[in-house]
């Protein structure tokens, strides 16, 4: 038997006994007795391992010392499969509507209100029979693969089922492997798909000859020599096809990413990557097959495609896997364009480190004047709406400003650079000789933020003393009222609520990020910048030069402009609704936190005790750590999704950034140094 022994305390033995025992009499309808051997298998806590893999491997126990206990279990399974309709299995469990996902989302929710009737001549249907609930095979991922596979070789030497059903098996394998051509076939020629490959317009499209080369296929399996007549020869073309159809969907992939897509382009790709896997499976199962009278659904290829597909069957009508399915397809729409803006926020070498603190140096300077303006804006008092309104300009303004001079607020770094990470996550898949890589870009990542954070504060902090100190002796008075500044510092003090507020600016910088992605995206797919271009009556006033311009810019920036606009408003809106609603929702920013803790002391002539003093500056500290930790969490668990790779696969970093934290500490904070050229003169 594969793997360690069963571990102690498995109480699931006596009861698979009883289930294959009853198989062996033959006395029960094949759906209840393949109910009761998975109601058996199932652990009574979900995900327990443990139990999972014990009751398993007393299965295999069985079978392996029973034979009639082998040859039962693999009659029950074939019959269940032989007897029902296989065809709207195969070429709809697991693959994606072709109704669009908010039609599916409404039938989800009639039949969650009205479930539709089980035709039990549906294979289809009798899964929901056998298996109960969304998450009945919670606890599958817990068997290794190798006792999966044990399972099926052991019912796969089993020969069963009449060469009548065999037959069935085969022509509703071959009917859903047409099925799947003709589909595939229009769905290359979908006009949002032609109109990003333009080259499937030109000569015979791969799409339409893999679909007349699998009805060839068909017609060769049901000429009655099968599998005799259909050698490795006859389907090479087919593979080569399969390949090409593929090909065009990773380049309609990679034109998105520059040309941007849509929500119907992002749909048809991944329903293309479905159909087209599935039919690879399906000419597997009907070429690589033994003769006539092998026992098709016990075969190990059976096994891998029927255990996928049932645990997607099952989740069709969860409104949890559909929302996040839904989430992974808009994840995926936007974050190819902040990974590669992300680029840029990631300095690799000192030069790019000393820029990006001279950008957040600058922005550091004009967030001191908006906090100025804000608590200038304060004394105004508005109504609450009328002074969000007022706050979320201000901020709104400075930010656009700042992208505007090309400066750099740290806090909005996390939402670009965790795309980066992530598209780096993806393309290693965990293998280790990568991690080095992927290790080094999170290393230049936090090297960078910390550049850029102290870039904000150390500038931000010292003006706003000093502005302060310059009002004073211009006006004779404090500009600042005591009570706004010690408002100023209660605000900034961590045993507070500064934390949970700091998280709130940390939800609204990830919605930045991905308001930036989006804009980024519809800019590219809508040709903003050639529309804005090439507009009558802007260039008939501006002039065709600087509409050019100004398209070329919108190109690039049209993003950014947008996430900074809502960002902003976000930051003074937020206050205002919290304010009008009774609610406890306020905002912290790291920047905004230093400039006010600065005017706060100096307008109170740095007549503060220690204590608030070191207080105050431990929660900038911890605002400025919430609001990084709480955007990039968020957005690289986005980007890591749209890309389908688990969040847990960072764990694997871990270690190496342990490794490289004991051993050069300083590249946390510094770049390494630049090489020296050989034909350099050597300085003065």
């Amino acid at each position: 038997m594969p793997g360690n022994p069963p571990p102690p305390g498995s109480d699931g033995a006596p009861l698979l006994a009883a289930v294959l025992q009853r198989m062996a009499s033959g006395t029960a309808d094949p759906i209840t007795l393949v109910r009761e051997l998975v109601k058996a298998l199932k652990p009574r806590r979900r995900r327990n391992s443990d139990d999972a893999l014990s009751n398993w491997r007393a299965l295999l126990a069985l079978l392996e010392g029973n034979p009639d206990y082998r040859r039962a279990l693999a009659e029950t399974l074939f019959t269940l499969l032989a007897e029902r309709d296989q065809r709207t299995f195969y070429t709809e469990s697991g693959l994606l509507p072709n109704t669009g996902f908010f039609s599916e989302l409404r039938q989800i929710l009639a039949c969650k209100l009205l479930p539709e009737p089980i035709d039990n001549g549906s294979f289809q249907d009798c899964l929901r029979l056998v298996f109960a609930g969304s998450r009945a095979l919670d606890w599958l991922p817990a068997i290794p693969q190798e006792d999966r596979d044990a399972l099926w070789r052991l019912l796969a030497a089993e020969a069963v089922g009449s060469a009548e059903n065999h037959l069935r098996i085969r022509e509703q394998l071959v009917d859903a492997a047409v099925i799947l051509g003709h589909r595939i076939a229009a769905m290359g020629l979908e006009p949002e798909l032609l109109r990003t490959v333009p080259r499937l317009t030109r000569g015979e499209s791969s799409f339409i000859a893999l679909c007349a080369e699998v009805t060839w296929l068909a017609g060769q399996v049901r000429g009655g020599d099968w599998p005799v007549n259909v050698r490795a020869t006859d389907t090479r073309h087919l593979h080569v096809l399969l390949d090409q159809c593929r090909e065009a969907v990773e380049r309609a992939h990679l034109a998105a990413a520059t040309r941007g897509t849509s929500f119907a382009l992002t749909f048809l790709v991944v329903r293309l990557r479905q159909h087209l896997e599935r039919l690879e499976v399906l000419i597997g199962l009907l070429t690589e097959t033994g003769a006539a009278g092998e026992d098709l659904a016990t075969d190990s290829s059976w096994g891998m495609l029927l255990e996928g597909t049932i645990e997607n069957e099952l989740r069709r009508d969860c409104l949890r896997q559909h929302t996040a399915t839904l989430t992974a397809l808009v994840s995926l729409r936007v974050t190819e364009n902040a990974g590669r803006t992300g680029e840029h926020y990631i300095a690799l070498n000192r030069a790019e480190w000393r820029g990006m603190w001279r950008a957040a140096a600058g922005a550091g300077f004009l967030i001191a004047l908006m906090a100025l303006m804000k608590i200038f804006g304060a004394t105004l008092h508005l109504a609450v709406l009328n002074q969000g309104l007022l706050n979320g300009s201000i901020y709104a303004g400075g930010f656009i400003i700042i992208h505007l001079c090309r400066g750099t607020v740290a806090t909005k770094q996390p939402a670009m650079t965790a795309a980066t990470i992530a598209a780096t996550v993806s393309q290693t898949r965990g293998r280790l000789r990568e991690i080095d890589r992927l290790a080094e870009l999170v290393v230049a990542t936090v090297r960078t933020q910390h550049a850029a954070i102290a870039g904000n504060v150390l500038v931000a902090l010292p003006l706003a003393v000093a502005l302060t100190m310059a009002m004073q002796l211009q006006f004779g008075g404090a500009m600042i009222a005591p009570a706004k500044a010690a408002a100023l510092l209660k605000e900034i003090d961590p045993l507070g609520g500064a934390a949970v507020f700091a998280a709130v600016a940390g939800i609204w910088l990830f919605m930045a990020g991905l308001v930036s992605g989006l804009v980024d995206n519809q800019a590219a797919y809508g040709r903003l910048g050639e529309r804005v271009a090439c507009h009558p009556w802007l260039t008939r006033v501006a002039g065709e030069a600087r509409a050019n311009r100004l398209g070329a810019y919108l190109d690039h920036n049209a993003g950014g402009l947008a996430g900074n606009l809502f960002f902003g408003m976000m930051l003074g809106l937020t206050p205002a609704f919290g304010l009008a609603t009774g609610l406890p929702i306020d905002i912290r920013h790291i920047a905004f936190s230093a400039a006010n803790f600065g005017y706060a002391l100096t307008a109170l002539d740095f007549q503060v005790e220690p204590l608030a003093m070191l207080r105050g500056a431990l929660g900038v500290a911890l605002i400025g750590a919430v609001n990084l930790t709480v955007s990039f969490c968020l957005a690289l668990w986005v980007a890591l999704r749209s890309r389908g790779v688990d969040f847990t696969a960072t764990a694997a970093l871990l270690p190496e950034l342990q490794r490289r934290l004991r051993h050069k500490p300083s590249r946390f904070l510094l770049p390494p140094q630049e090489p020296r050229s050989e034909n350099a003169e050597p300085p003065d």
